[in-house]
């Protein structure tokens, strides 16, 4: 990891590892504030891509989506193993961490927690807590991750159990989480202080 300069973080407490500073709020523009209070909670994730004042904004209102059980057609169990399992298979040790409250909170069952990092040969052969439908997304995430495309086989598998509608958005929220995982490894945005009540708060912010 590139050393980082001690004086340049040492003014923010939330900064220790982060390649870049988090956003300043006091200068940020009005917009990038009212995105940033969507969540009760700090997210440092969220504070480093509203540098992006242009995108941001649009890209937190996708994320925003998939929080919203009216907006997002997948299940929330599927929702959540797909970005617990792009947070083990990328090594983005942030977002695993910051979703996996949210997966306990809507019940997502233990086994299937504990089970998170096997791996895609045991989901081939059969093995392990999934149900059929969980392994073909477990199958078309492997393959996006490794190669960006999709084996036809898979896609055909995968619309035996998915509509098509189910299959795009999957394909659509492993994009956005593997984004999410490449700036927090590339940029090495620091693991969020424990937030109280964190829990509670998720039911309020997040719908099934």
């Amino acid at each position: 990891m590139p050393n980082i300069d001690i004086n340049e973080t040492k003014e923010d407490p939330f900064r220790s590892t982060c390649l870049v500073p988090y956003i300043d709020l006091e200068s940020a523009p009005s917009v990038i504030n009212e995105k940033l209070k969507v969540l009760p909670f700090r997210r440092n994730i969220l504070l480093t891509l509203a540098h992006s004042h242009g995108l941001f904004p649009h890209f937190s209102g996708l994320l925003g989506a998939c929080f919203d059980g009216k907006q997002r057609k997948i299940p929330v169990f599927d929702w959540q193993l797909i970005v617990l399992r792009i947070g083990t298979v990328l090594k983005a040790q942030y977002e695993y961490d910051v979703n996996l409250p949210v997966a306990e909170v809507f019940g997502f069952p233990q086994e299937k927690i504990d089970a998170i990092g096997c791996s895609i040969q045991d989901v081939l052969e059969g093995k392990g807590p999934w149900t059929d439908r969980d392994r073909v997304i477990l199958r078309v995430i492997e393959e996006q991750l490794a190669t960006y495309d999709n084996n036809p086989d898979t896609v055909k598998d995968a619309l035996n159990l998915l509509t098509v509608e189910d299959l795009v958005e999957a394909l659509m929220i492993i994009g956005i989480y593997a984004l999410l995982a490449r700036v927090i490894n590339g940029l090495k945005v620091d693991i969020d202080k424990p937030t109280p009540d964190l829990k509670e708060k998720i039911k309020t912010a997040i719908t099934g």
